[in-house]
């Protein structure tokens, strides 16, 4: 009787354990920890500290909720079968969380780029002091693993796919090279994501005549094929007689010119799980959101203090929350709903598909400028699930009322020019498509991309890239 009620205690008390599969951050190292902009005080919440953390995380792709990233079934696992990876986390908050307003204002960044993580003075902050001045907790996280490391922006260490054998991945991908990253100048030499702000993929063959390479006049024009013996893989700065062989570059022997558009499709290897970039925004947020602690026992340096999270993210970024609300992320793996309120702006229709083998959410595709690249309108274009008439695709990005979060959408008239904006409110028969009950669009009349000329957060004239 005795040894059988403690074999029940015992089951009882394994049962009760937080199970591996549920402490997805397991480890948050906080390396910087300082008075924010001097000690200014920001309205009611007073003075604010900057935390700069890693986060130390893995996932179970046994798990349904992250069995959609893509390669994840072909990361390197750990003994207990997880997939392990680490961000870099940037918080913002009250030195006296009391003083707080116990709400997480979380700015996912674009390209790493998060202007409260880059500030260090009151006028480093400028208009976006009403979320410090209204007491919100400022959190980012890294969530692109291709970008190169820096000290400026916020960045994913994410793993590489690979066979069963352990033998790398081999796939086309495509670059490409024009105005949009060849200087007025030309130049003779690139990297293989064509900008030295991403880590392209390793080139599997240099051998040039295996690839593709093409020049064209315009978007529309036909391709001209560039040969063999006109090109290499490798770094070159004054031309063939600089050429240094490398799987990471390529040189034009006869220069790369501004006003032309350069294709190159090639074999490349060693693929980033990239989808990763979701489940890191996920469990940094629900972690920071709902626990006391990380699985090492070391203390939430927020927690107990939140009661509500929303997310913002502009253009690229506001294209990377509309799929990480349609792939499902915003439920953890406790099954809570992570963001409240999600606020996509200037994203249009766009998605960013990181989700998607040798991943490029660098580069983006305009209705009248370029058109081939991942970053791109697809069904589903709207947020309520209907069926595009089209392509028969019946879905939507608001699709599991559980856990989908409150949305403002908030355009200016360059998406609906460029982005494909229009898609979210009607469909390819021009038949109007009612917003879901807990969606609603905003739309900054007569403004860019940004809105450059005037409305929310305007910024200086002339400012209107698109992405």
């Amino acid at each position: 009787m005795l040894r059988t009620l403690t074999q029940a205690i015992g089951v009882a008390a394994l049962l009760l354990m937080p199970s591996a599969a549920d402490a997805r951050l397991v480890k948050l190292v906080v390396e910087q920890r300082e008075p924010f902009a001097g000690g200014a005080s920001w309205g009611s919440a007073g003075p604010y500290e900057r935390l700069v953390a890693t986060a130390h995380l893995e996932v179970d792709p046994r798990d349904p909720l992250n069995a959609v990233i893509v390669d994840l079934d072909k990361a390197p696992k750990n003994a207990r079968g997880m997939v392990e990876f680490r961000t870099t986390v940037f918080i913002l908050k009250p030195a006296d969380m009391s003083r707080g307003n116990g709400k997480i204002y979380y700015t996912a960044n674009n390209r790493g780029n998060d202007v409260l993580y880059a500030a260090r003075t009151v006028e480093d902050v400028g208009r976006n002091d009403f979320a410090l001045r209204l007491g919100y907790t400022i959190v980012d996280a890294g969530w692109q693993g291709d970008l190169a490391p820096s000290a400026t922006r916020l960045g994913g260490d994410f793993p590489i796919a690979q066979q069963p054998d352990g033998s790398p991945l081999v796939g086309l991908t495509r670059v490409e090279f024009s105005d949009r990253n060849i200087p007025r100048e030309g130049a003779h030499t690139f990297n293989l994501k064509g900008g030295a702000a991403y880590r392209p993929y390793e080139a599997a063959d240099l051998n040039t005549a295996h690839a593709t390479f093409t020049v064209r006049d315009s978007v529309s024009a036909p391709r001209t094929p560039i040969a063999a013996d006109r090109w290499a893989f490798g770094r070159c700065p004054t031309g063939r007689e600089s050429l240094q062989p490398s799987a990471f570059d390529i040189c034009s022997f006869d220069r790369f010119d501004p006003d032309r558009i350069y294709e190159l499709i090639y074999a490349a290897t060693n693929p980033i799980v990239m989808g990763l970039g979701h489940a890191a925004t996920r469990d940094v947020a629900s972690f920071l959101r709902y626990e006391k602690q990380d699985a090492q026992g070391t203390a939430n340096p927020i927690g107990g203090s939140i009661r509500r999270v929303y997310a913002t993210g502009a253009s690229q970024t506001g294209g990377f929350l509309r799929d990480f609300i349609y792939l499902g992320f915003n439920e953890d793996e406790a099954h809570r709903r992570v963001f409240d309120g999600v606020i996509p702006t200037i994203a249009g229709t766009d998605r960013v598909f990181i989700n998607v083998r040798f991943a490029d959410p660098n580069v983006y595709s305009g209705q009248d400028d370029r058109h081939d690249f991942l970053q791109n309108s697809h069904p589903p274009f709207t947020y309520a699930v209907v069926t595009e008439p089209l392509t028969g695709i019946h879905d939507g990005i608001m699709k599991r009322p559980a856990t989908d979060p409150l949305l403002f959408h908030v355009d200016s008239a360059t998406e609906f020019w460029q982005l494909r904006a229009s898609l979210n409110v009607v469909d390819a028969n021009l038949r109007t498509v009612p917003a879901p009950k807990n969606v609603r669009f905003y739309f900054v009349s007569s403004t860019s991309h940004g809105f450059g000329v005037g409305g929310l957060l305007a910024t200086a004239p002339a400012v209107n890239q698109r992405c």
